[in-house]
């Protein structure tokens, strides 16, 4: 019985086409494979790396765009608080300026003088002349010049001469009327000797 069956199961071997081997079942291909090649893995490894690698610069480089962003924000914020500080120190100081020139004014000196120092403008002032000869007419006089006028010049120093020709500064002196006169006795030095 034995035989009958396998002569049966090697007819229809025969007569039933060849059949291929499946993909699967292929014998694979062997190829040399150079020294320092990676395997598929270690590469699929190696590309997700570096995908990872330039996700993380790119965010990097976004973080760091927006600090610097942060940072010229704050810098200008800075500035602008800067500027206005400048331009308010800028009108107080023409405020000063102006409020120094005013106080400053010949018509506020005078003003001043008059109201809180109790000082009166003068009837007349008197010139007197640096040389040693005396006027032939009465001392020349000028009407005072008013208080709201420009300041006037400082008038020189009364002056008398002196036994030795020389003229001398004579001391000035305060009269009831708050004028100054110069002193009718004239400052007389003794002439000095050389040997």
């Amino acid at each position: 019985m034995t035989t009958p069956v396998r002569a049966a199961a090697t007819q229809r071997a025969a007569a039933a086409p060849a059949r291929r081997p499946a993909e699967g079942d292929a014998p694979r291909r062997l190829r040399v494979v150079p020294d320092g090649a990676l395997s598929p893995r270690a590469q699929r490894r190696r590309a997700r790396l570096l995908v990872g690698l330039v996700a993380c610069v790119v965010v990097a480089g976004l973080f760091g765009a927006v600090f610097f962003h942060v940072l010229l924000t704050q810098g200008q914020l800075q500035l602008d608080r800067i500027q206005t500080r400048a331009a308010a120190e800028h009108a107080r100081n023409e405020r000063l300026r102006l409020e120094v020139a005013e106080l400053q004014s010949p018509e506020r000196i005078v003003a001043a003088a008059q109201q809180q120092l109790g000082m009166v403008p003068p009837a007349s002032v008197t010139y007197l002349s640096p040389s040693g000869s005396r006027p032939a007419g009465p001392p020349a006089t000028k009407p005072a010049a008013r208080p709201s006028a420009a300041p006037a010049a400082k008038s020189p120093p009364a002056t008398a001469p002196t036994s030795s020709g020389k003229t001398v500064a004579a001391p000035s002196r305060t009269t009831a009327a708050g004028q100054h006169a110069a002193s009718p006795t004239p400052t007389s030095a003794p002439p000095a000797t050389h040997r």
